[in-house]
This record gives structure tokens, C-alpha cells and sequence, in this order.
């Protein structure tokens, strides 16, 4: 659909055959929220942002500026987990950190039968978002949030070695290519894209965090960023003696996009 038919789509709450087949005009108040949707593309506002809404792994997502809008990029790393962990008998125990949106928790929860998930995020305006999915999508009773800090996580979390799956997709920008990001990119969270000065800030974390809080043969599970994979596979290399084995995936594009390290 062009961008016009979804917008209309979104307006009439219809599918995109009912803009051709039905004769109604657009009232005027229709009139004014299409110009005001126009407007706020030609300044560069997602798509998605406009519509209220984007589709993640066949499930629709409510999004807005309080969160990063998900890529087909990230479903790569979902399917990873899934087909990884679809072997292992029910009831695993998930962390999904820095969750957004909820979009990877939510995929997981309803894929892994029986899974609970605990999801993380610095931002309450992103949490907001993310419960509100999970309850819409029927898994709000197996996904719990937790507004924090990741990296103060094992200042709280009672018990070592309790997750199957560490999952993230993690912000992974370095923070100098902030004010040169496409246009549209710069009207989402910058919290959500900011990893430091390298882009690597939260790897360094989330990697050895990972093997106090991963049980054995427990799967880590990263997106990571364009011409980052060297770097994260050396600081996998030097945690090599508590993995098992590590290995990376390409995306659509042929590019390195997903790192996954299994817990010896």
C-alpha cells in the first residue's frame, strides 16, 4: 500500500479493497486529521509513529515517539531464539532487556509455550507502551516489567543462573552519529539508540552479566550494529571459557546483525 492508502486505511479503519469499492467522501473532520498525518511525514515523523501502530512477526503493535519502533531485523533475532529453544521442554524462564515496545517479549511469550519473561526498561513511558501490548495480545499474565537500570540489575536480582534466554536489542548507535541518523531515525527515543561513545557500552555489560545470570547451556541473544561484529566477538573471546560456543547470524541486507553465545 502507498503511504496515503495506509493512512486512509487508518482513518476508516478498513482494508485497503473498501478505499476503491465504497463511494463516501471524507467528512471534514476526516479531511483535517488526513492533512494533519500528511504534515507530520512531510516533517519527517515515522509512518508508524502516524498510524499508531506497526506489525512485528504477524502481531500489531501499538508505537509512538515513547518508543523505538521495531525492524524486520529484530524478528531474525526472535526466530533465532525460537527455533534455538523450541527443543527444550516448557516453562523457560526469559530476560529480555532494554524491551521497548515489548515487541520481543510479546513474540516470545506467545511462541514459547509455558515461557514467562521478565522484561527491562530504563523508560516508564516505553513500559507504558509495552504493558498495554502485552494485555492486548492475552500474555500481560506471563511477562512481568521492571523499570530500571540494567546495569544495576545484579544489585537486585536474588538468584544466579535462573534464566534460559538473555535476549536484547540493545541501543547500539555510537553517540557521535547521533545528529548525522536519517531523519526520520532522529524523531525516535535517543535513549533507545544512544550506546556510547563505540556503540559498544552496553555488549560490555550484557556479556558478562549474561554468564553469572545465563543457566548452562543457556542462550544470549543480541542484535548488534553495522561493522560491529569484530569487536563483539572479541569480547566474547575473552569470556570464551564460559560459553560453550558463539556464533553470528546475517540479516536480509548480508550484514552481521545477530550474536549468539550458548552458555557452557
Amino acid at each position: 500500500m502507498t503511504e496515503d492508502e495506509q493512512m486512509l486505511t487508518s482513518l476508516f479503519k478498513c482494508r485497503r479493497l473498501d478505499l476503491y469499492t465504497g463511494q463516501r467522501a471524507l467528512t471534514d473532520e476526516e479531511s483535517r486529521a488526513l492533512l494533519d498525518m500528511r504534515r507530520r511525514r512531510d516533517d519527517g515523523e515515522p509512518l508508524q509513529y502516524i498510524l499508531g501502530q506497526t506489525d512485528f512477526m504477524g502481531i500489531m503493535l501499538s508505537v509512538d515517539r515513547r518508543v523505538l519502533i521495531p525492524r524486520p531485523e529484530t524478528e531474525l533475532l526472535v526466530e533465532e531464539v525460537i527455533e534455538f529453544m523450541s527443543k527444550r521442554k516448557q516453562g523457560l524462564n526469559i530476560l529480555d532487556l532494554g524491551t521497548g515496545c515489548g515487541n520481543i517479549a510479546i513474540a516470545l511469550a506467545q511462541e514459547l509455550a509455558g515461557s514467562t519473561v521478565l522484561a527491562v526498561d530504563i523508560s516508564p513511558e516505553a513500559l507504558s507502551v509495552a504493558r498495554q501490548n502485552a494485555i492486548t495480545h492475552n500474555v500481560d499474565e506471563r511477562i512481568s516489567f521492571l523499570e530500571f537500570d540494567m546495569h544495576l540489575l545484579p544489585k537486585m536480582l536474588p538468584l544466579t543462573g535462573q534464566f534460559d534466554v538473555i535476549v536484547s536489542n540493545p541501543p547500539y548507535i555510537p553517540a557521535g552519529l547521533g545528529p548525522s541518523l536519517p531523519r526520520e531515525v532522529q524523531k525516535e527515543p535517543w535513549v533507545a539508540l544512544n550506546g556510547g561513545p563505540d556503540g559498544l557500552d552496553y555488549y560490555r555489560f550484557i556479556i558478562p552479566f549474561s554468564i553469572q545470570y545465563l543457566k548452562n547451556n543457556g542462550m544470549l541473544a543480541l542484535e548488534i550494529g553495522d561493522g560491529q561484529k569484530e569487536r563483539i566477538e572479541a569480547i566474547l573471546q575473552s569470556h570464551a571459557d564460559e560459553f560453550f560456543s558463539y556464533y553470528f547470524l546475517k540479516d536480509y541486507a548480508g550484514t552481521d546483525r545477530i550474536a549468539v553465545a550458548v552458555k557452557a
